[in-house]
């Protein structure tokens, strides 16, 4: 899209971004290949969400945070809650990159969410729910446990990577049967354990385990057989032996 019409939109979104009265509709400031991007939004606490209306009758990719040099689109979004996320029930991908993030209430409708470079450490999944999630990205976050995300059942891809996780039991991921791409990369992982030795990920296709803390890898009984390239560059491993061809039989890459 020509820089002239993205400020068109600029133009028009300024003036209808903020409706005084009994609700406040958030306007798109820049429409560009059908993602909605939203500026300047402040919600500090759950009760701030009230009285918000979203554009999500017209788009299903909305984007809040800084993407633009041109324009200030610096938002703060401190808790994204449920109630937040129905104010934009509509919408299936999602990015929300650099607000200021700590908290949230993960939505069970988003096929696709983006909350990198925030300030996460707490995550809700409901147990009671049926997720659409195929794709997650959390990297450069604070999160120390991802033992709630079992719950993502239909989960293809996620970017754990950036975080502060210390210990990291892979049978989280067993409640995934399509996980086809894990990055668990640059945390302070030291044990990366199976529970009860035994995990089945029939289509994970790239684990990467890169820049943590492994001394070696528990790896009691992995049947992956998919699995293509596995990063464990950056560890202090000084021995691995993988040479069990049942449980890795695509096994390309090893990078040490």
């Amino acid at each position: 899209m020509a820089s002239s019409a993205i400020f068109t939109f600029l133009a028009v979104g300024s003036l209808c971004a903020i409706v005084e009265g009994r609700f406040s509709h958030v306007a798109c400031q820049v429409v560009e290949n059908k993602w909605c991007t939203v500026q300047r939004l402040r919600i500090s606490a759950r009760t701030d969400v009230r009285g918000l209306v979203f554009p999500d009758d017209q788009y299903e990719k909305i984007r809040i945070g800084q993407y633009y040099d041109f324009v200030n689109t610096d938002s703060t979004i401190v808790i994204f809650s449920g109630e937040l996320f129905y104010r934009m029930r509509r919408v299936r991908y999602l990015q929300m990159n650099g607000v200021r993030m700590v908290g949230i209430d993960i939505p069970d409708t988003v096929i696709e969410l983006d909350v990198a470079d925030n300030w996460l450490s707490r995550v809700y999944v409901d147990p009671d729910k049926s997720y659409a999630m195929r794709k997650l990205s959390m990297r450069n976050n604070l999160l120390t446990s991802i033992k709630s995300l079992k719950y993502l059942n239909l989960l293809e891809d996620v970017d754990l990577s950036g975080n502060m996780l210390h210990t990291v039991n892979l049978d989280v991921f067993s409640f995934m049967p399509y996980i086809r791409i894990i990055n668990l990369a640059r945390n302070r992982i030291s044990s990366a354990t199976t529970g009860n030795g035994v995990i089945s990920l029939g289509y994970l296709e790239d684990a990467n385990l890169a820049e943590n803390l492994l001394s070696k890898l528990d790896i009691g009984v992995w049947l992956f057989p998919s699995l293509r390239t596995l990063n464990l560059t950056g560890n202090p491993i000084k021995r691995l032996n993988l040479s069990n061809q049942q449980s890795f039989p695509r096994l390309k890459s090893i990078l040490l």
